[in-house]
């Protein structure tokens, strides 16, 4: 059956159907950062570059947050648990052929293909869940429920993979989506309501080619300052990339039906929230791809025991986002934002501390369980603060606007902290160029113990800056947030609070 703007129907089993749209879900999650635990193998079978590297990495991360908006329109025009059923097909078929990739370009295009379903996927699933759970308490439970899944899907991520990887190769991480892809094929026909607006006016693709081009050639610009130094095509793209998006959010302000709704950024809090919802992401995404070179190739453990050591941030996540609306109930849900930031800016602080010796494990352990508990327990809170604030016809729009910053800043942060951690590995080691991926390939290689013990020390001190920049960063979320409540952004009624968090 079909619904429209003007009704609702019921899905068979609400639960079920609640369970099926969270499977995916936790599987783009977890697809956002494995790759990480794999990359010290497919580095060393396929050999990419420094640029082929960051790419493989996170060009993912990115075609998700680019497409999601364009991918969320695009389902309210051909419906969306048909565009669900599409995309996990096409998520199946590219990451078959992304596990057997040969070339570095092969996972680069699989990866890119899987970004764009997975950004069709969420937008879709969020919207059914709204029309699933009728009721709005239940459908606030039930969103809360979705993004836990999500959440518990990137702190698993180093797990699962350091499993996959301790029995099968690097392609097995990539594998993992097929049969959950196929599940939801077959199953979501017959769970899942179908949901088409039926005035959704017109979907602007120039507006939707902006979006993404700027994106990627800001990324660009970054990647290349990385991979090749200083050259005419850094200012190049970073020039280009920033000009497409000023030409895209002049676009949205004269169309009629704008592919963005940017008045919600207008609204009292909401650029704040926006800006912290991408910073705290931004910091969590980029030092994902520290963890497992650090226990990996400074520590000298194998993907499982990398896997297991990672393990308690995942109970971490795990207890925090259900404990966070707990405390939310109890005391001022501002005062458990602010604390939850902080204990955030601890973990970062932690990884400063991290050394070459086996005690670094414990302040690395540490600093994980700190963030990933941070972020666990905020996150609810931060979403809710912009849905809640958009009017009801935008929520969808509102939505997308925080999966959209959630993503981008995941994809950034693996390129700035990348770039971070990669500049002051070279200053450490005293090399004009080339990784800590090109100094431990070469180091193992000649099976030379003091070349190694050399790029072990410089890798650390690459970690030690990014921590550093976390808790600097950190500095100014909290201040963010402590503005908000100063000014009385953060004045909504606290039983209007109360009800949002049931």
């Amino acid at each position: 059956m079909t619904t429209t703007e003007t009704g609702a129907v019921r899905a068979p089993n609400p639960r079920l159907a609640l369970a099926l749209l969270a499977l995916p879900a936790m599987l783009i999650a977890i697809d956002i950062s494995v790759l990480s635990v794999a990359l010290p193998e497919m580095a060393a079978d396929l050999h990419p570059s420094t640029a082929e590297l960051l790419w493989m990495n996170d060009i993912y991360g990115f075609m998700v947050g680019g497409t999601m908006i364009t991918m969320g329109a695009v389902g309210d025009r051909i419906g969306r648990r048909r565009l669900i059923v599409i995309c996990s097909a096409v998520f199946a078929v590219a990451s078959a052929l992304a596990a057997f990739a040969v070339e570095p370009w092969m996972v680069i295009a699989t990866r890119a293909v899987m970004g764009v379903a997975g950004a069709a996927i969420m937008p879709a699933s969020m919207a059914l869940i709204g029309r699933i759970f009728l009721d709005p308490k239940r459908s606030i439970a039930a969103m809360g429920a979705y993004m836990t899944c999500f959440l518990t899907g990137m702190a698993a991520a180093p797990l699962v993979g350091g499993l996959m990887m301790a029995h099968w190769w690097w392609g097995s991480v990539f594998l993992l989506g097929v049969p959950i892809m196929v599940l939801v094929l077959f199953t979501a026909p017959r769970l899942l309501p179908e949901f088409r607006a039926p005035h959704a006016g017109r979907l602007d693709l120039a507006s939707a080619a902006l979006c993404l081009v700027a994106i990627l050639l800001l990324v660009a610009a970054l990647k290349l300052a990385v991979g090749g130094g200083w050259s005419w095509q850094v200012p190049a793209a970073a020039v280009a990339g920033v000009a497409l998006g000023a030409v895209f959010v002049r676009r949205q302000r004269t169309l009629d039906d704008p592919l963005v709704d940017l008045s919600l950024l207008r609204r009292p809090g909401v650029a704040r929230v926006m800006w912290v919802l991408f910073l705290t992401a931004l910091l969590m995404g980029g030092t994902s791809i520290f963890w497992a070179f650090y226990l990996q190739n400074a520590q000298g453990l194998s993907p499982l025991q990398a896997a297991l050591w990672l393990l308690p941030s995942t109970a971490a996540m795990m207890v925090a986002s259900n404990l966070g609306p707990w405390l939310g109930r109890r005391v001022a849900p501002s005062r458990v934002v602010v604390g939850g930031l902080a204990v955030m800016a601890a973990g970062f602080a932690s990884y400063a501390l991290v050394s070459p010796g086996r005690a670094g494990i414990v302040a690395m352990v540490c600093g994980s369980v700190l963030a990933t508990a941070g972020i666990g327990a905020v996150f609810p809170f931060l979403m809710n603060d912009v849905i809640s604030r958009a009017p009801q016809e935008r929520a969808g729009s509102a939505a997308a606007f925080v999966q959209t910053a959630n993503e981008i800043g995941i994809a950034t942060g693996l390129v700035v902290l990348g770039s971070i951690g990669t500049v002051v590995y070279r200053s450490s080691l005293g090399a004009d160029g080339g990784s800590w991926v090109d100094g431990f390939r070469e180091a193992a290689e000649r099976s030379d113990p003091v070349l190694l013990g050399q790029v072990q020390d410089a890798f650390v001190s690459g970690f030690r800056a990014v921590g550093l920049f976390g808790v600097a960063v950190m500095s100014v979320v909290l201040v963010l947030q402590a503005s908000r409540r100063k000014t009385g952004e953060a004045s909504q009624p606290e039983a209007a609070r109360e009800e949002a968090l049931v």
